[in-house]
């Protein structure tokens, strides 16, 4: 088993602080470091170092008529050098432990921390985009490049826009790792409602190849263009986004048709 840590991307949002995580799980990560931080033993004298100097210490010692060595030395040496090789073994088994123990915490409490932590870090994140995003709109511009010398109150919430967007690709990125996981929708195979509640609605066509009106958009793009177009951004629990897909196969008379 690989001995890093798993599900990285999930952390790094919560380091960052743009959400809040379920505390078994950053328990379970603080553990995995701690373990991963515990330094190896240095490694004792080997057993052939100690022969070759106690060879050394005999000749010399018989040379100058004195007492000769203690040979016990060769077995201590021999029993520290099996101890070291034995705790080295036990830290790896170590670490192992512990990354099972951060995946069982995710796995326990990845439904909460959609529901209970990034959900609302999302919506927070969504509507303090489109306050931001109304500003720029009533002052008549939108890109960065237009509002060089825009009013103080216009940049800074374009400053604010490109702050929130950045927490929204760090959201978004937290629950991919969730859906690596486990936690996803089979129902939405292609993630087609993972982010838009309203999708079928602001892109109609039933065209498999069909590009909606964001496609190639950044993300400070795509937030605007759904603050000014009605899109409805969430961050729904796998079920919440089963439900998205039949609501769309309640109004598809296609899909009705070939029995969905």
């Amino acid at each position: 088993m690989s001995q890093a840590l798993p599900f990285t991307a999930l952390f790094d949002g919560y380091d960052a602080g743009y959400y809040s995580l379920p505390a078994e799980v950053i328990k379970a990560r603080d553990t995995h470091a701690a373990i991963v931080a515990q330094p190896y033993p240095e490694p004792p004298e080997s057993v052939v170092a100690v022969i070759e100097r106690l060879a050394v210490e005999t000749v010399d010692a018989v040379h100058a008529g004195t007492e000769l060595p203690d040979v016990a030395q060769i077995g201590a040496a021999r029993a520290a050098e099996l101890q070291h090789q034995d705790v080295s073994v036990m830290l790896g088994y170590c670490k192992d432990i512990a990354v099972k123990r951060v995946q069982s915490a995710v796995h326990a409490h990845g439904l909460a921390a959609i529901t209970d932590h990034l959900k609302p870090a999302h919506d927070e994140t969504w509507q303090s985009f489109r306050r931001a995003w109304q500003t720029l709109l009533e002052h008549g511009q939108t890109e960065p490049r237009h509002l060089l010398a825009a009013p103080a109150k216009v940049r800074k919430a374009s400053d604010t826009c490109d702050q929130l967007a950045e927490r929204y690709v760090a959201i978004h990125t937290a629950r991919g790792a969730l859906a690596r996981a486990g936690f996803t929708c089979p129902d939405d195979p292609n993630g087609k409602y993972v982010a838009i509640r309203n999708y079928h609605q602001l892109s109609p066509s039933r065209m498999a190849m069909a590009r909606p009106p964001w496609f190639g958009l950044n993300t400070r793009q795509f937030l605007g263009w759904h603050a000014t177009n009605g899109g409805q951004l969430w961050l729904p629990a796998p079920d919440e986004q089963k439900q998205a897909v039949w609501d769309e196969v309640a109004d598809n008379p296609v899909k009705r048709a070939a029995g969905f």
